[in-house]
């Protein structure tokens, strides 16, 4: 479940582990076209120039970022600089403030919410958006991946800001997530994998509790 490099059908997967925060970021290409997309865009640039030049062979043309907390987007002007092309970046309208922050050109950005899925040659992205650890938080799936981002880990939901942003979470989670194929793979942004069938388990425990959500926030656990 939590190998660095996998193929499935048309599509190669490799992972990278990087700082600031052991963030886990993916390049992950169409082994037909040799083009390929990237997952977040962690500031650890030195680590991951090296991931990219391990990997010269994909040609990437879009990064997709699953919210914009700093260890998932302030690496995107200098991959952007390394790579030396034209990139499309991704990201969830209500996240998108940061990137007039970095100075991202506009021309280059496309919003989760005005195309609900994306090609890589022809497999199906879709973008399910889930806020509540950021406004724009938003999960990726892909075949039989979802990419969580910080919105879904095993053991638990995504760090919430106050009680109104994990009601959110919960409801996204538990209406959007978790009624997913039991058999994908949850590959979060930082640490394990899990899959859809022991996310709704623990979630099932987490219920059972009849917590009142009403002033929860924080680092939750389901246990």
């Amino acid at each position: 479940m939590n190998k660095q490099t996998f193929e499935q059908n048309d599509l190669f997967y490799t992972k990278n582990i990087v700082d600031p925060l052991f963030n886990n970021i993916w390049l992950i290409g169409s082994k037909k076209t040799k083009n390929a997309i990237l997952l977040d865009a962690p500031p650890d640039i030195n680590n991951i120039k090296k991931f990219l030049i391990n990997n010269n062979q994909w040609n990437i043309n879009s990064i997709f970022i699953t919210h914009n907390h700093y260890d998932h987007i302030d690496g995107l002007k200098d991959i952007i600089s390394f790579l030396n092309k034209e990139i499309i970046i991704w990201i969830g309208i209500n996240d998108s403030n940061k990137l007039k922050e970095l100075k991202i050109n506009p021309k280059y950005i496309k919003y989760y919410e005005n195309s609900k899925q994306y090609k890589l040659n022809q497999t199906i992205i879709q973008f399910i958006s889930t806020p509540g650890h950021t406004p724009g938080s938003t999960c990726i799936l892909i075949e039989d991946n979802l990419f969580s981002g910080d919105t879904l880990f095993p053991g638990g939901p995504g760090r919430t800001q106050d009680s109104k942003s994990f009601k959110i979470l919960i409801d996204n989670i538990e209406k959007k997530l978790l009624n997913l194929s039991e058999h994908i793979i949850v590959h979060p942004g930082h640490g394990d994998d899990t899959t859809i069938k022991n996310s709704l388990n623990e979630f099932q425990i987490f219920k059972s509790k009849n917590l009142n959500i009403d002033n929860l926030s924080g680092n939750i656990t389901w246990q």
